[in-house]
């Protein structure tokens, strides 16, 4: 019959032999990290034993032959035991064979046998909202770095629009200064106005050449130059940068105090209220000193990703980043003008360019490059053509690169590659290439940071 292994799977099952035989016997002792078997083989070497594991299976064999007698040499006693042992033992599941050791010392055989890792306990995977902020723990960090400290724009200086300047004018200086949008300034009020009263909004590019572009529609084929043709529309001459907030949606001024102001307030105003482009005025009198635009902070975060451990180093799906939803997107066979249209009509600043058969990301439009219409004729004639086209003529297709990401990315990766790229919105996609979300900088920043009830007062009231 087959010998029956016995049992070493749990620490209340600590074996002890049950033979009288001094040959064999076996004592087994548990530490925290092993099993260890001592193994009495008195007058045995280690070519004498044999140990080996099958199965899941220890087995322990050996022999001590007795010295043979002769006609000259015979025992007048005999008390030692002689012959052969086996021992099995059954081992815990997840055993590693490979790292059982052994050795024999002073007439004892010890097997060290490594326990295996502790499975792990059922956890509940808390879930995560992509919108629900953080915790606050790092309030005080971002808090505690004035505003002042920010550099102030690369160009020099600040670019703010009187609302007495007609829209052409407003969409020239956009785009020979490479920027996206300004504040706007009432002329009507005097210059020492408190800023609350002075600064109508901040306009957008983007919603000043759509206009222009739906004007220009009725009138034929596009033009052959945007900037020679919108110079000879009269409506275009007379509309001011004031009129526009009539059909452009102004962005809000919400500004932060120079000396008071810190980078917790930046946080929240673009991370919890959406504000892309944060100025930052001195008080008395309101002037302008600086605008904080999502790309400082991006950098910020990313050049003090150490500080923040505790958001920087959770991949995109324990952060919440990383479930599928509805994105808004072209194909490759679609036209410019489609996308341009999305844009538009469902307010988002870009949209992921996929191919028509295979869904795979290909590329993306966003407001970039209704600045690139807005100053160049060649891009402008490429608004009815395919954006297989359109990608591949505008830089080689390097400014409208698609950025992506998996949920298994951290959102130190995710941070890195927009400061890389200059790009805030970067597209989740599955092991297949096909985009599942977006992830934008609103819901980046909102991870770091949690508002407190009522540190903005009434300030959203007005």
């Amino acid at each position: 019959m087959a010998q029956q292994p016995e049992h070493v799977s749990s620490p209340s099952e600590i074996v002890r032999s049950s033979t009288n035989a001094s040959l064999g016997a076996v004592d087994v002792l548990e530490t925290a990290d092993a099993l260890i078997f001592h193994v009495d083989i008195p007058g045995l070497s280690k070519a004498d034993v044999k140990v080996r594991v099958s199965d899941g299976n220890l087995y322990l064999s050996g022999e001590r032959v007795q010295e043979a007698t002769t006609s000259d040499k015979h025992y007048v006693r005999a008390e030692r035991t002689f012959g052969a042992f086996s021992r099995v033992f059954k081992l815990p599941s997840g055993v590693d064979s490979k790292k059982i050791g052994a050795n024999c010392d002073h007439g004892v055989l010890t097997v060290t046998v490594p326990k295996p890792p502790k499975p792990v306990s059922d956890v509940a995977v808390p879930i995560v909202s992509a919108e629900e902020e953080g915790d606050g723990s790092l309030n005080s960090e971002f808090a505690a770095v004035p505003i002042s400290t920010f550099p102030v724009p690369a160009l020099g200086k600040l670019v703010i629009f009187d609302s007495s300047m007609p829209i052409i004018d407003a969409v020239k200086a956009l785009s020979q200064y490479g920027i996206l949008a300004a504040p706007v300034r009432d002329a009507s009020k005097p210059v020492d106005t408190p800023w609350s009263e002075k600064y109508l909004g901040v306009i957008d590019m983007t919603a000043l050449v759509f206009h222009m572009l739906e004007k220009l529609d009725p009138l034929g084929m596009p033009p052959e130059d945007f900037q020679k043709e919108i110079s000879c529309i009269e409506e275009f001459r007379k509309t001011t940068v004031g009129d526009a907030a009539h059909f452009a949606r102004f962005g809000p001024f919400v500004p932060i105090d120079f000396t008071r102001g810190n980078l917790l307030d930046a946080m929240l105003l673009c991370g919890q209220h959406g504000i892309r482009r944060v100025p930052v005025v001195k008080t008395p009198g309101g002037d302008i000193v600086n605008i904080i635009t999502q790309s400082a902070l991006v950098q910020t975060l990313s050049a003090n990703l150490d500080r923040f451990k505790t958001v920087s180093k959770c991949t995109l799906a324990q952060l919440g980043l990383a479930t599928p939803c509805p994105v808004f997107s072209v194909t490759t066979d679609d036209k410019l003008r489609v996308a341009f249209h999305i844009i538009k009509s469902k307010d988002v600043s870009a949209v992921p360019v996929l191919d028509p058969i295979d869904g795979t990301i290909r590329g993306n439009v966003s407001a970039r490059d209704v600045r690139l219409i807005a100053s160049s004729n060649k891009i402008y004639k490429l608004l009815n053509m395919p954006l297989r086209s359109y990608l591949d003529v505008v830089s080689d297709g390097a400014e409208n690169s698609a950025i992506t990401c998996k949920g298994t990315d951290t959102m130190e990766e995710v941070i890195k590659r927009m400061v890389r790229s200059r790009i805030h919105r970067i597209y989740v996609v599955d092991e297949k290439d096909r985009v599942i979300r977006v992830v934008s900088l609103r819901n980046v920043l909102r991870k770091f940071v949690k508002e407190p009830s009522g540190y903005f007062g009434h300030f959203f009231e007005y």
